[in-house]
């Protein structure tokens, strides 16, 4: 039965490098995942950056089209003004042709503004596009990288796998079985070791019969409280090696 034990402890160990390995393996994808969605955020945003600039570049040439009709209805204007005789008719087209000379002052400031702001649209866009390409890059190689981990954690997983079955395989069906439910039970853990009176796994206290059964090792001895698996110290150690 101590040989069981042993093996027993072994398994424990074994199973937390299988968690360990197996978590590993999981989470490549999830930080591939991570990456590319950054990218494609960094990406997005460089891309609505050239459309604010074009934007501008419209809304610019918007008002130049309005300026250029305001100057042509200002330039029929004053011919009339030249040749009208009717003061009021003057009067009229006079005050037509000043509203329009704000309005072409005024398109030509908005302008001139939209302008300058489409070149800062220009070269932030040039700066997130210089980056986003330096991260295409960076997200490539770990593309690759990605590749040969999953590759080589697969291997060493299946490694774990094959050694866990090879030592799985001489202990009895009540050890493995018990091993199993506790181990489901307790997140993974189902042997504690005796550490002086008291169970390592929950800190309770064992009765002294306990304590000589535990220490004799002949036997498959259930914590009363948490209901891991009970070994002694020599006993852990020997599985820990």
């Amino acid at each position: 039965m101590k040989e069981q034990l042993v093996s027993l402890v072994r398994l424990q160990h074994l199973d937390e490098r299988i968690r360990t390995q197996t978590k590993r393996l999981a989470s490549i994808p999830e930080e591939l995942g991570e990456r590319e969605a950054a990218f494609s955020a960094r990406e997005a945003a460089a891309e609505q950056l050239e459309a604010e600039r074009k934007s501008c570049l419209a809304r610019a040439q918007d008002l130049e089209n309005d300026v250029a009709k305001h100057e042509l209805r200002i330039t029929k204007l004053e011919e009339q003004i030249h040749g009208a005789r009717d003061a009021g008719a003057v009067g009229v087209a006079q005050h037509e042709a000043d509203g329009l000379r704000a309005k072409v002052a005024a398109a030509q400031e908005e302008a001139l503004q939209l302008l300058e702001e489409a070149d800062r649209y220009s070269a932030d866009r040039d700066t997130a596009r210089a980056e986003v390409e330096e991260q295409r890059k960076e997200l490539e190689s770990f593309r690759e990288v990605v590749v040969s981990d999953e590759a080589s954690l697969g291997e060493a997983l299946a490694a774990l796998q094959g050694e866990r079955a090879e030592l799985e395989q001489p202990l009895s069906t009540a050890a493995r079985e018990l091993y199993a439910r506790v181990a489901d039970a307790r997140q993974g853990r189902a042997v504690a070791v005796m550490r002086g009176n008291s169970c390592s796994g929950c800190g309770s206290n064992l009765p002294p019969n306990e304590q000589v059964k535990v220490s004799a090792a002949n036997a498959l001895l259930p914590c009363r409280s948490c209901g891991r698996i009970l070994v002694p110290q020599e006993v852990w150690a020997a599985g820990a090696e």
